[in-house]
């Protein structure tokens, strides 16, 4: 009668290093998974850099931002005045749209305290510029309430939809504000401007 031979069994230690390959890969792969997330990276916007007086090239148009004012009080351009315990930030914007007439609406203060400051078409905080002609500059303003330990270090984001940057261009402008800046127009009444958009060149003082 013959014995069958016993199955040959993979030495110990061999088991234990595959065992261990294994569980390297898997580790790599979850580091892979959990340090790179490809939902938020492919749906972020497109975040383009620049300061005052520098042109920013976005997608859908060509965007300078002029120099800011601000105080605590507003002159709405037609004979009113808004007043705050804050301050009003003005910074005026020169819109160059391309391909087609657009309406650029998306505009957010990051201040310099943290915090995100939401600009709407309508209400205190406003940026309006209306619907832009391509070969023919826009120009408007931006109005941002906020309190005066937001304004040192501050950045303005202009964009085109209101509702939705994802996966487009975002213009993000340092305004070059500092501490001064804060504490002179936070004493300062004098108002500043911000009148309704134009297509003419706004008049030098």
């Amino acid at each position: 009668m013959t014995v069958p031979e016993p199955a040959a069994r993979r030495p110990r230690g061999q088991t234990l290093g595959a065992g261990a390959a294994v569980l390297a890969a898997l580790a790599v792969g979850h580091v892979v998974v959990t340090a790179f997330p490809v939902d938020e990276r492919v749906q972020a916007s497109f975040v383009r850099p620049a300061v005052v007086g520098e042109p920013v090239e976005l997608r859908y148009a060509r965007l300078t931002a002029g120099e800011p004012a601000g105080s605590t009080v507003l002159d709405n351009d037609d004979g009113t005045l808004l007043a705050t315990p804050g301050v009003w930030l003005t910074v005026p914007l020169t819109i160059e749209v391309v391909g087609r007439p657009r309406a650029l609406s998306f505009a957010e203060l990051l201040g310099g305290d943290g915090r995100t400051y939401t600009v709407f078409t309508g209400g205190r905080s406003w940026f309006l510029p209306g619907t832009a002609q391509p070969g023919v500059p826009r120009y408007a303003t931006v109005r941002v309430e906020l309190p005066p330990e937001a304004v040192a270090g501050a950045h303005l984001r202009i964009g085109s939809e209101q509702k939705d940057q994802r996966r487009d261009d975002v213009a993000d402008i340092d305004l070059g504000l500092t501490q001064a800046d804060a504490d002179a127009w936070a004493s300062d009444d004098t108002p500043v401007v911000a009148g309704a958009w134009s297509d003419e060149p706004p008049e030098q003082p």
